[in-house]
């Protein structure tokens, strides 16, 4: 009898007993052998990367204003030690060119005056090359009571009067670099007032105000017009801030011929004298007094006289400030 097989449920095909059957997930589907064994990846938040793109955007921006300051010192450096005289504006340069020339001739000027004032103070009777001070004219003289009241407004110049003793601290506002305009807009000395000259005349009330202000203002490129109406600005202002006192402006003083300090803006007695004219007329317009006490000074070649300058040829020597204020006090009492 033949024996009796179980029917073949492969269809007559023989088992694969080394087929691995497929995995399949909870819904049925088969999984991708692709992604099988994938270690999934974890992405930087995006706070942290937009901070590290700050920082080095901080830290570039810092590299480059050092490299930025550094540049500027080497250079500073570099043109100091030349000492050389700035280059003149040809009459076919821009406005811009020639306002930039203006502007950095006048830095150059109220740096090295920043320098004088503060010799000043440690120079009373002696002067910076160390000789002394000449003998004041015969007409030297002045009563320090008689500016008990008024007040002094001008540039580094003017703060000798306090510097030497002559005039107390009250009786100025004065400042290295200032100038009719900036005398309406700056203050002169935080340490001792915050406001401007004109705010300080506001508050004083003062009988006589005296000015004398240009020697930062003039340079061969300046011009005139602007000169006169920044003057006429201040008077102005005056004017009206302090109505009962008596205003009472002196003319720019002139320059030696070998001027270290004129040389830096390239000013000039005739800019000065040019100058003097339209304020002189200007005081006129104005109804104020006006004194030139430029010609005062003056020897007799036309020059600030060495008797009564500085070394560098623009400052007054100590003594100056006697025929100064001999001069200012005899105007005031006429």
């Amino acid at each position: 009898m033949s024996e009796i097989k179980p029917p073949n449920r492969n269809g007559g095909r023989k088992p694969n007993y080394h087929s691995v059957p497929v995995k399949t997930s909870q819904s049925g589907a088969k999984k991708s052998p692709a992604k099988i064994g994938r270690v999934k990846k974890n992405k930087i938040p995006t706070p942290v990367i937009v901070t590290n793109v700050l920082m080095v955007c901080v830290i570039l921006a810092v590299c480059g204003v050092i490299f930025a300051i550094t540049f500027n010192n080497i250079k500073y450096d570099k043109d100091s030690s030349s000492q050389q005289r700035p280059a003149v504006t040809s009459s076919s340069s821009s406005s811009a060119v020639s306002s930039q020339s203006t502007m950095s001739a006048q830095s150059a000027v109220s740096s090295a005056q920043s320098s004088t004032a503060t010799e000043l103070a440690s120079t009373a009777d002696v002067s910076s090359t160390g000789q002394e001070n000449p003998e004041p004219a015969v007409n030297a003289d002045f009563n320090k009571e008689f500016f008990k009241d008024d007040l002094f407004i001008g540039d580094s110049i003017f703060t000798g009067l306090y510097l030497y003793q002559y005039l107390d601290r009250e009786n100025v506002a004065a400042a290295v670099g200032y100038t009719a305009y900036s005398a309406q807009v700056n203050p002169f000395d935080d340490t001792f007032y915050s406001g401007t000259a004109v705010d300080y005349a506001k508050d004083k009330q003062p009988k006589h105000i005296i000015i004398m202000l240009g020697s930062n203002s003039l340079s061969p490129q300046t011009d005139m017009d602007d000169f006169v109406n920044g003057n006429r600005g201040l008077i102005n202002s005056l004017k009206t801030a302090c109505p009962n006192s008596t205003i009472l402006v002196l003319s720019v003083p002139p320059i030696t011929a070998d001027s270290s300090l004129a040389s830096y803006s390239m000013v000039t007695n005739t800019i000065i004298d040019n100058a003097n004219t339209r304020l002189k007329a200007l005081c006129s317009e104005l109804g104020v007094k006006y004194y030139d006490i430029n010609s005062e000074l003056k020897d007799e070649d036309g020059y600030f006289s060495e008797k009564y300058a500085e070394a560098d040829g623009m400052h007054f020597l100590g003594t100056t400030y006697t025929v100064l204020l001999s001069s200012v006090e005899k105007v005031l009492e006429q």
